[in-house]
């Protein structure tokens, strides 16, 4: 999308989510950590007003390309820096840089949203999820939110965020769109009801039998042509030679399907706990 392209008015509340591509964004490349860390710094600063959905102002609706008040990207991270006399949005002490992953963030729902939230699992009670979570559920078990829980499997401290491919926004042609809200809720839903679908690379499970009849199993960390670095069950970093191995492998996940484990409600509850985790654990 050009930089001088003219982008209509339409609601704006607080914060301005951008529609088009200005010279603030367009001097840097916004990585996934970064715009991770634009979700954080929205999600600490941002919902007292906004809400974690953007969308808790009448009439504006952040994440889906609602503003009042902005046209550009930049304009939006003027407001966030020095905010808007005469109304309940005030400045906040953030570098430029700061304020532009915000507004990344806030962009990389901008569009998918609305096409998707129909077909979007619902969202129960985030509390009762949290509660589901840590008893019925036995996530700790696995995995960390915040300081609690094992490192054996992938920390969900922000597993609300979304993932989206690293943003380039100058020379290149435009990047496929991030997933939506609604798309990561149904990610979220896949990952509870069909474990095996869909493991990232670094989620994977590895079993390796050693030349003596032992067997070593964990979290595959790195794997090159000498050597296999896993994380075993008791959180133990773990280094094998490959020429010392019998045979090895990728493994199923270890996480169960709640598909039969779980009730609808108490599915939909911890699915909006799992959705409500964007990095700032209180």
């Amino acid at each position: 999308m050009h930089p001088a392209r003219k982008m209509p008015r339409v609601a704006f509340g607080v914060i301005a989510v951008l529609l088009s591509v200005s010279f603030t964004l367009a001097q840097h490349g916004f990585t996934p950590e970064e715009l991770a860390q634009g979700g954080r710094l929205y999600q600490s600063n941002c919902t007292g007003c906004h809400g974690s959905a953007g969308d808790q102002v009448q009439g504006v609706s952040l994440l889906s390309g609602k503003f009042r008040r902005a046209r550009t990207d930049d304009e939006v991270v003027a407001i966030i820096r020095k905010g808007v006399p005469g109304t309940a949005m005030q400045s906040f002490n953030f570098t430029e840089q700061q304020a532009g992953m915000i507004v990344a963030y806030l962009k990389s729902f901008a569009g998918g949203a609305a096409a998707a939230a129909a077909d979007a699992p619902a969202l129960g009670d985030a509390g009762r999820g949290k509660q589901v979570f840590e008893a019925k559920g036995n996530c700790l078990s696995c995995h960390r939110v915040g300081d609690r829980g094992s490192r054996v499997g992938p920390d969900l401290t922000s597993i609300g965020l979304p993932r989206p491919p690293i943003y380039r926004f100058v020379g290149v042609a435009e990047p496929p769109p991030p997933p939506s809200p609604a798309a990561i809720v149904q990610q979220l839903q896949r990952d509870l009801l069909d474990p095996d679908a869909d493991i990232s690379p670094v989620n994977k499970m590895f079993r390796a039998v050693l030349k003596d009849g032992s067997v070593v199993t964990g979290r595959l960390l790195n794997l090159d042509q000498f050597n296999v670095q896993l994380l075993d069950s008791k959180e133990r970093l773990v280094t094998l030679q490959r020429s010392e191995l019998r045979e090895s492998g990728v493994m199923k996940s270890s996480m169960p399907s709640y598909r039969d484990k779980l009730t609808a409600q108490e599915l939909s509850d911890l699915l909006a706990y799992l959705f409500s985790l964007k990095g700032a654990i209180q």
